[in-house]
């Protein structure tokens, strides 16, 4: 009897153990953040969108923790709650928008130790405020037709402009510019030895980007300074500048893709086949390959029937904006004749101009509309949970 007595006890002081591991880290409302909820929001980040773990990026989960214990909170004043059934139609939601089969999710954050509380907490919140909002009743912002079309000739101003997909290592001066511009050169050569820029963005970079590893997504020229602005021009994807004196600091910039500028909004667009075939299939294919020359829909077929991954009909490319390489197969080739086969490592390319027409590259008046609908909905939103904030009893540990 004493034993299990002992046992019972041992057993609850190792649970009271374990609870005091986790320290508080913040109060909202008398709603408790752990450093355990912090870990875990910042581990499913890692593993989901590679996002680097930096200090920034630990106080971006918290204040994103803050703002969903107040969300919850103010569900709760309303008599709002989410179901379970809701719960997993937005999960559902998310793998269909990742292209992802049903359970993937949860499947890779038990795989890599991840409580798959700390994603269905986030839907939750996400749910609660969506419905509070839809609680309102308020009035769908207006957006009139002058907003629209200054918003199209923005579009159209920067697709006149060459746009590159750039990352960035933002050293700034600081109170000794040798000492940054040494900095800056040894990231450089750390980079050109095989370290991976994004983990050196994130772990030494100075700029906002740093908690994405760098990444600036698409910028059009004129866009950063002008020191960066110039090197651009002269940079090929897959390039790295040397250190870039700035006006305050010193940058690293890689060139991960870049377009060319349109001289028109009006484009010719290719409607484009492929078949990969492993190899030495070839010349087993060349009678049904013959057989589909000048007929798209039956190479088409021929290519999901028959070839690898990747095979079949591609998204409609403008012209202006289609990788060189493919462009350089196809620019004298015929309409729905074969090109190929080109010769790869482990398969042999075949290629098939469709079709080509002429397309407009500005998006539809409505889906601006619409757009623009939004980001003024946004606006509100972002608006009245700021305002929330304020009224939040909040304390950091």
């Amino acid at each position: 009897m004493r034993k299990i007595i002992f046992a019972v006890i041992g057993l609850f002081l190792a649970t009271v153990s374990s609870v005091q591991a986790f320290e508080i880290v913040a109060t909202v409302n008398d709603e408790v953040i752990s450093d355990y909820d912090i870990d875990m929001r910042l581990k499913m980040m890692q593993v989901l969108m590679k996002t680097p773990i930096t200090e920034q990026t630990k106080k971006q989960v918290l204040d994103t923790l803050i703002l969903e214990k107040i969300k919850k909170h103010e569900a709760g004043t309303k008599g709002i709650s989410v179901a379970e059934g809701e719960i997993k139609e937005g999960l559902s939601f998310l793998e269909k928008q990742n292209g992802m089969e049903p359970g993937t999710l949860q499947k890779i954050l038990k795989e890599e130790d991840v409580s798959f509380d700390t994603l269905e907490n986030q839907i939750t919140a996400d749910l609660l405020w969506l419905k509070i909002l839809q609680s309102e009743n308020e009035e769908p912002p207006v957006v009139t037709e002058k907003e629209v079309n200054a918003r199209l000739d923005e579009i159209k101003k920067e697709m006149m402009k060459p746009t590159y997909l750039l990352a960035e290592i933002y050293i700034p001066f600081g109170s000794d510019k040798a000492a940054a511009e040494e900095q800056a050169q040894s990231l450089f050569d750390r980079v050109v030895k095989g370290e991976v820029f994004p983990e050196l963005a994130a772990q030494f970079s100075k700029g906002k980007t740093a908690s994405m590893g760098g990444d600036l997504g698409w910028v059009s020229s004129g866009a950063l300074e002008k020191a960066v602005d110039r090197i651009l021009e002269q940079m090929e994807p897959g390039q790295m500048s040397k250190p870039i004196e700035g006006e305050k600091g010193y940058y690293l910039i890689l060139m991960r893709d870049k377009q060319k500028a349109l001289t028109s909004t009006d484009v010719e667009a290719w409607s484009v086949a492929q078949l990969l075939l492993p190899k030495g299939q070839k010349d087993r294919f060349s009678d049904q390959l013959a057989k589909t020359d000048g007929n798209p829909q039956a190479f088409t077929s021929l290519a999901m029937r028959e070839g690898l991954k990747g095979s079949g009909l591609m998204p409609e490319m403008p012209v202006p904006r289609m990788p060189d390489q493919l462009y350089e197969l196809l620019k004298d080739a015929p309409v729905k004749k074969i090109v190929g086969p080109i010769e790869a490592n482990d398969f042999d390319l075949f290629l098939m101009k469709c079709d080509k027409r002429t397309v407009s590259v500005l998006p539809k008046a409505d889906m601006i509309k619409k757009q623009l609908e939004m980001e003024k909905m946004e606006q509100r939103s972002e608006k009245k949970l700021q305002e929330l904030k304020k009224k939040a009893v909040i304390e950091k540990k």
